[in-house]
């Protein structure tokens, strides 16, 4: 390889090597940026209502205001294959991420979610709650 092809090269591969560092540092999986994974699922008690589904999509989006949350995703069943391992039985979901329990701790204190249940607890039939540790 003469010179000029091998300084071509070498500088060709250093900014390459440069470009995919600088990219893998400003990527933060979610198990380095959040702890922890708050995912609640709700049953209306009128199934079908949607009414009762925007009603309660109101109530969730009031608990981002806490401030131990960290973010927030509000969804319904997506229209996806129906498979046997797949619950489409559900209304409405919820994921909280928070930085650890102790955030998680609060948040279940706090009083914008007790307000939450209070208020919104007639909407739903059932509730279930999976909270993960992320790794």
């Amino acid at each position: 390889m003469n010179k000029s092809n091998r300084r071509k090269f070498l500088s060709t591969a250093a900014a390459l090597t440069a470009g995919t560092a600088a990219n893998a540092m400003t990527i933060t999986p979610k198990s380095e940026k959040y702890g922890i994974a708050h995912q609640v699922y709700f049953w209306l008690k009128r199934i079908g209502s949607e009414e009762d589904r925007q009603e309660l999509i109101k109530g969730i989006k009031t608990l981002k205001s806490i401030e131990t949350v960290r973010e927030m995703h509000i969804g319904i069943v997506a229209s996806t294959e129906k498979r046997s391992v797949i619950d489409t039985s559900w209304s409405v979901s919820e994921l909280l991420y928070f930085d650890n329990v102790g955030g998680q701790a609060v948040y279940q204190t706090h009083p914008i979610h007790l307000e939450f249940a209070k208020n919104y607890g007639h909407l739903w039939e059932k509730v279930v709650v999976y909270d993960s540790a992320l790794i």
